[in-house]
């Protein structure tokens, strides 16, 4: 893939095509199957995993015993990066949502390509930046946004990783009603009453157990997005 194939915000789309084939040559490939953990919560193991196909969520248990959806990521992204740089445990659980197709990258071999390009590590700390403002900014969604739009930017955010520029396509959704509920930080009634609305709208489409994005434009509308995607 080349640079304009990788979504706009991933790590592979941030480097020069020269850094981008050095570091899709680090690691050895692995596949997993769609729900298969990739990463658990708490482990040690220091390496990470750069998405080339597919898409993942990232899950943290609670000290209250439940599990919360935080984030999703999709091609081009590096996963399990902090912990790895940092040689901590790892703070949440990857799963894969859909088959995920990537290379795993040992802990020591990253440091070494991070230490040789300054311009792939200023990269990467750009990427951890922007998951950072993008926490901020969905923290003050939670506080002013009706739950209505919370859905629609987070269903927004998932067909941009999943599909890509394509914005003419049907998109699937590879979430579950509760994963969707707990990114957009609601309850399973409240993303069935957007899910109407959105359907009302010609926003997407249902059937058993599966929800379809349709028109990403009237989407971003219901979103009532800002000049810039939010997340």
């Amino acid at each position: 893939m080349t640079v304009e194939e990788w979504p706009q915000h991933s790590l592979l789309a941030r480097l020069t095509s020269r850094s981008r084939q050095a570091l899709l040559q680090l690691g050895a490939p692995a596949s997993f199957d769609a729900h298969q953990r990739i990463i658990r919560q708490g482990d040690s193991a220091w390496h990470t995993v750069l998405v080339l196909k597919g898409l993942v969520k990232i899950v943290v248990d609670t000290e209250r015993g439940r599990d919360v959806v935080i984030a999703i990521r999709g091609p081009g992204d590096l996963l399990g990066e902090m912990a790895t740089l940092e040689r901590r445990p790892r703070s949440a659980h990857v799963i894969a949502c859909v088959p995920v197709q990537s290379r795993v990258i040992h802990g020591p071999d990253l440091n070494d390509f991070l230490e040789r390009s300054p311009e792939a590590a200023l990269a990467v700390a750009r990427v951890l930046s922007e998951r950072l403002r993008g926490s901020d900014r969905r923290g003050i969604d939670f506080m002013v946004c009706p739950a209505p739009i919370r859905v629609a930017r987070t269903l927004f955010e998932v067909t941009e990783r999943w599909a890509g520029a394509d914005t003419t396509s049907r998109v699937d959704v590879p979430l579950s009603q509760k994963d969707i509920a707990s990114l957009a930080g609601t309850g399973l009634s409240s993303v069935e009453k957007a899910f109407k609305l959105l359907e009302e709208a010609g926003a997407l489409d249902r059937s058993y157990r599966r929800v379809s994005i349709t028109d990403r434009n009237i989407l971003r509308q219901f979103g009532e997005f800002p000049s810039e995607i939010p997340y």
